[in-house]
């Protein structure tokens, strides 16, 4: 036997050793994978609910073409900064450590509170189709599949990606396809419509949510150069099915204006028990990209957090199969109790409302990175680079700043009296957030006896 070792290879697991073994097929699946949660469902009813009629699927493209503002925005923070650590070491260079650290770990906070709403969308779906077991006990077989197919290496995670994603994307749009052969019709566009109209596109954001996820993989990818590329294929793919879902769920008779599986009831209007049961099967699958995803994306995030020294050490270590197995294991037990907890309490509107207000937020402030970068390493090789000039970042931070704000003050569903919970939930977070990281520093600073030297984040 060859005792050659590949030179991506020659590091001992544990050391901190990351490989470039993903191709560009992987990019799209897993940037397409991490924002086709099954939640986006309940998303639509609630983006129904602001925006009636013809305006539901025009406010989900209308989402979608804003986002390739942000596209372009991440496509080259990757192609300047290419990292695990993703959005850590764009706000630490482009804005400064307390803030950068602050909002990573709020980042970090968005994508388990996506697998959480995701569990109580599979678990209510499931328990549809199969009342005689728990929905619990489909979380946790669901989550643990998700653990394990990710401690067995980041290839056979993506290589799960690119299957179920691909399939995915075709199921929904056969089936949305298939509905507008159903006699229907869609409710008149109300009178004050752009009012609805914008509400529905600061909803919209959430279809989207997770896109750039896809981001932290940027050590694992064979060519980083094409990871914009990859960001905008996703966005239209996902525009395209969710825009459609949003037009067929709003004409069909027999789809109800509420309830917890939308897309069972589209389902079943346009193919009868055949399309209940296509899109079950989508609503598991997508909830299963989800969890893989989102696993293996915050797990890289983690662990460059922890080989910087602001998490935990065991966080960073990677097992013999290069993946940071603590980490997940950390993701797997705190993803089991959040999803839980909204499966007790089934409120899941208010984990929408802050996974927009909270992504809208990201995108203001990569495009702050942005142009920090810009300013503070003009000269920095850049494989691909936003057009426009300055155009392109300061849009971004108005637009998403405004629809931030409107998701923000969106309905949750919680009991009166009317109290903007979600904001109320942010600026905890927030405080909490803030608090750990002046922490951090502050103990760094006393282990180096001086200013907290930062170790590279992109090691």
């Amino acid at each position: 036997m060859s005792t050659a070792t590949p030179a991506h290879r020659q590091q001992a697991p544990g050391a901190g050793l990351l490989q470039r073994i993903l191709g560009f097929r992987t990019i799209v699946s897993t940037s397409a994978g991490l924002a086709f949660a099954a939640v986006n469902f309940l998303a639509v009813l609630e983006i129904r609910g602001q925006a009636p009629g013809i305006l539901a699927p025009l406010a989900i493209l209308a989402a979608g073409a804003l986002c390739l503002l942000a596209v372009a925005v991440f496509g080259e923070l990757s192609a300047t900064l290419p990292s695990a650590a993703g959005i850590r070491v764009w706000t630490l260079r482009g804005l400064g450590d307390p803030f950068s650290l602050t909002f990573t770990l709020l980042y970090l906070g968005t994508i388990l509170a996506v697998i959480a709403a995701d569990g109580f969308v599979l678990a209510s779906a499931l328990h549809v189709a199969v009342p005689d077991i728990p929905g619990v006990a489909w979380i946790l077989l669901f989550l643990t599949a998700a653990l394990l197919s990710n401690l067995r290496g980041v290839q056979l995670a993506g290589l799960v990606q690119d299957l179920t994603t691909y399939v995915l994307l075709a199921a929904l749009i056969a089936v949305g396809i298939a509905a507008l052969t159903v006699p229907g019709h869609l409710p008149p566009t109300p009178a004050a419509w752009p009012a609805g109209l914008f509400a529905g596109t600061a909803l919209g954001v959430f279809v989207f949510m997770g896109f750039e996820w896809v981001t932290p993989l940027a050590e694992e990818v064979r060519q980083p150069a094409r990871i914009p590329q990859g960001l905008a294929l996703a966005v239209l793919a996902l525009g395209l099915a969710f825009g459609l879902f949003a037009l067929v769920a709003g004409r069909l008779p027999g789809v109800p204006g509420g309830g917890l599986t939308p897309q069972l009831a589209v389902g079943r209007a346009a193919l009868g028990a055949t399309g209940f049961w296509i899109m079950l099967a989508v609503t598991v699958v997508t909830a299963g990209t989800t969890f893989n995803g989102g696993f293996a994306a915050a797990s890289r995030l983690l662990s460059a957090l922890s080989r910087s020294g602001f998490l935990p050490r065991p966080l960073s270590r990677l097992n013999a199969r290069f993946v940071p197995a603590q980490a997940l294991q950390l993701l797997y037990g705190v993803s089991v109790a959040l999803t839980l907890a909204v499966f007790a309490t089934g409120r899941y509107l208010i984990l929408i409302n802050t996974g927009a207000t909270l992504e809208s937020a990201m995108y203001v402030v990569a495009a702050l990175a942005l142009l920090g970068l810009r300013r503070r390493m003009p000269e920095a090789p850049r494989t691909w680079r936003a057009p426009l000039g300055r155009f392109v970042p300061v849009a971004a931070i108005v637009v998403f700043g405004f629809l931030g704000l409107g998701a923000a003050l969106a309905g949750d569903g919680l009991p009166r009296p009317a109290v903007p919970w979600t904001l109320v939930l942010l600026v905890l977070l927030a405080l909490v957030a803030w608090r750990y990281a002046a922490r951090s520093l502050r103990r760094r600073a006393a282990r180096t006896n001086g200013p907290a030297a930062r170790k590279p984040l992109s090691d």
